[in-house]
């Protein structure tokens, strides 16, 4: 026992001194999906800047569960398949403002346009509610309501939880996410998300990641409709990452998806 309390310190030395900042996020990716006899060719790119600093906590992809940091992002995807092609964008951002935040969204997809925007309130800094109107071209306007709660543990360790509903109570969404500190310069996360829409069975999904230090982590993923994924990422320096995935159906054994992306983080 007192050989864990004299090396507390020490551990939160080394993640203080290993924490990186960065402002902006560039993801670049193309995913290859085999259907069996049908197949995709996906390329996307999407880049988000926060207009202050972000802060690690340890890995360098891994952030507070609540940013209230003002940001802009957007993206492009193109998807290219047997018979056609298809492309989306989407632009957007959000505004802090002491503890009110409004932000919106522009979606076109494939020509048929999807209009976002909304307001939140952040009650403390661990706990942020909001309120959405969202809009897809030739269909009703939807209201979504949303809570965000981040219970702070130990050190940088916590266990956050959102919930999100519909205005007619069809849709209902509830996840968490977990993130700890190992010993030895290590980490572990762990996400589980429940949906529920009205017609629709109970659907669930979750993954795990286990980083064996700041740049390199390994995953895997599954869902109730039996799909898996395995992924991995590694930080060639505090700016550069590569990652790879692989994703299948344990019912569908022809399905093969395969994906190889770059991350740039300043």
């Amino acid at each position: 026992m007192k050989f864990k309390f004299a090396a507390l310190p020490l551990m939160l030395v080394s993640a203080i001194a290993s924490a990186e900042q960065y402002n902006s996020f560039t993801d670049a990716d193309y995913i290859s999906a085999d259907y069996g006899n049908f197949d995709t060719d996906t390329l996307s790119v999407q880049s988000q800047y926060y207009f202050g600093a972000l802060e690690t906590l340890g890995p360098r992809k891994e952030f507070n569960y609540i940013l209230p940091v003002s940001n802009i992002y957007g993206g492009f995807r193109y998807m290219d398949y047997d018979g056609g092609d298809s492309d989306s964008l989407n632009i957007g951002g959000e505004y802090f403002t002491g503890q009110w935040k409004v932000f919106g969204e522009l979606q076109d997809l494939n020509s048929t346009n999807v209009y976002s925007a909304g307001a939140g309130f952040l009650f403390t800094p661990n706990l942020l509610a909001e309120v959405e109107a969202r809009k897809v071209e030739d269909s009703d306007t939807v209201l979504f309501v949303r809570g965000q709660y981040n219970h702070q543990l130990s050190g940088t360790d916590y266990i956050g939880f959102t919930a999100e509903v519909d205005d007619e109570f069809d849709y209902r969404h509830v996840s968490s996410k977990y993130f700890t500190a190992l010993s030895g310069g290590q980490y572990f996360t762990a996400e589980l998300g429940l949906t529920d829409v009205a017609g629709d069975d109970l659907f669930w999904g979750g993954e795990v990641e286990f980083y064996f230090n700041e740049n390199t982590s390994i995953g895997a993923g599954y869902s109730e409709a039996e799909d898996y994924q395995f992924n991995a990422t590694h930080f060639f320096n505090r700016s550069v990452a590569a990652k790879v995935s692989y994703g299948s159906n344990r019912d569908f054994d022809d399905l093969d998806i395969f994906s190889l992306g770059v991350t740039v983080q300043l």
